[in-house]
């Protein structure tokens, strides 16, 4: 492959590759040439570079870096064509751009059908990795002896600022397999750090890939059907950093993913029931007929984490004021979620002074 390899601008986003691809039985061998890194982004190449830097500097290199690009209109094509001629290390830089704006998982899955690799890394593009986070995932899966193969393997992160200060740790995700398991006899689904999960291409496209089911909560649906296949787990170690800035998608797209996190849930332990999966109207109208007291227990503590996550993004990026007033207004509606994030934050002191 070339060191840069452009798509033409009017390639159309499809929702999966053209070959028919069964999920495995068993972990194939993992090495650098098996591994390609999906990137998807919009107009963010001011955090672009960092993402990319951190990628082609692993100690163990992927083989190729696919770029799969929302339409950006801020020069993102020339920046991904001077990085990979003068800094990609060897790792070979795919372009994609889609024809039009057509959304986070037509993204994802663009690049990931044009993807080489028999492993799928994906990391977003304002989020960056340590230097070791590929290899001493390739390391956990040869030396995974679990009763079940590994279908998605995540890691444990930081939160940082914009300015990349570590802020606090971000540890999601089952760590044993006995933890997974709990986890999907209890309905809840799997919830891991998007820019540290590492799964098996032919995995992605047996369960259908990335949909627009859920809304914004792609990434839980995905990794929900994807432990269908096997164990979905963390490395317990902090192998990512993970950008908590206004203006993020997670915020824009907060009610949306909050939605559609609540009703893949609820459709999950349906299933587990026996009972057929709700659609996005009858869902809601299951809310709408709850109690009143539960429909106002539900809405304060969602009003609750959205001021607390705001509220964080602007006083660690140094919005006080603003931030101050929102995370002020979370504790109002819901004084354990600040409370929590209190301490979360605060535990790792030391930490919290180092910048990556």
């Amino acid at each position: 492959m070339d060191a840069f390899t452009p798509e033409p601008e009017n390639r159309a986003p499809t929702r999966h590759a053209p070959e028919q691809e069964r999920a495995s039985s068993v972990n194939p061998s993992i090495d650098s040439a098996s591994i390609s890194v999906v990137v998807p982004t919009f107009n963010d190449v001011g955090r672009l570079g960092d993402a990319l830097a951190s990628i082609v500097s692993q100690t163990l290199r992927p083989a190729e870096l696919v770029v799969a690009d929302d339409g950006s209109t801020d020069g993102t094509d020339q920046f991904v064509r001077e990085f990979a001629a003068e800094h990609a290390n060897g790792v070979g830089v795919h372009y994609i751009r889609l024809a039009s704006r057509s959304g986070g998982v037509a993204a994802r899955n663009e690049g990931i059908s044009a993807a080489r690799g028999a492993w799928i890394a994906e990391c977003d593009s304002d989020d960056i990795w340590a230097p070791g986070k590929l290899e001493r995932q390739a390391e956990f899966i040869r030396n995974w002896n679990g009763s079940r193969r590994i279908a998605v393997l995540g890691t444990h992160g930081y939160n940082v600022n914009d300015a990349k200060k570590i802020i606090s740790p971000a540890n999601m995700g089952p760590t044993t397999e006995g933890e997974y398991e709990s986890v999907r006899r209890s309905g809840e689904g799997v919830y891991l750090l998007h820019s540290s999960v590492l799964y098996l291409r032919a995995d992605f496209f047996a369960v259908g890939g990335y949909t627009t089911d859920y809304g914004t909560a792609e990434d839980f649906d995905l990794f929900s059907r994807m432990a269908d296949l096997g164990v979905t787990i963390t490395v317990p170690e902090p192998l990512v950093y993970y950008r908590k800035r206004a203006g993020s998608m997670q915020l824009d797209s907060f009610w949306d993913k909050q939605e559609g996190t609540l009703r893949a849930t609820e459709n999950l332990r349906r299933r587990i029931r026996g009972q057929p999966p709700l659609s996005r109207d009858e869902f809601a109208a299951q809310l709408a007929s709850a109690p009143a007291w539960q429909r106002f227990r539900r809405r304060r503590r969602s009003l609750g984490m959205y001021y607390y996550r705001a509220g964080a993004a602007n006083v660690v990026n140094g919005r006080r004021l603003r931030g101050g007033a929102q995370l002020f207004l979370a504790a109002t509606l819901d004084w354990s979620r600040v409370r929590a994030g209190v301490r979360n934050t605060v535990r790792p002191r030391v930490r919290r002074a180092s910048r990556i």
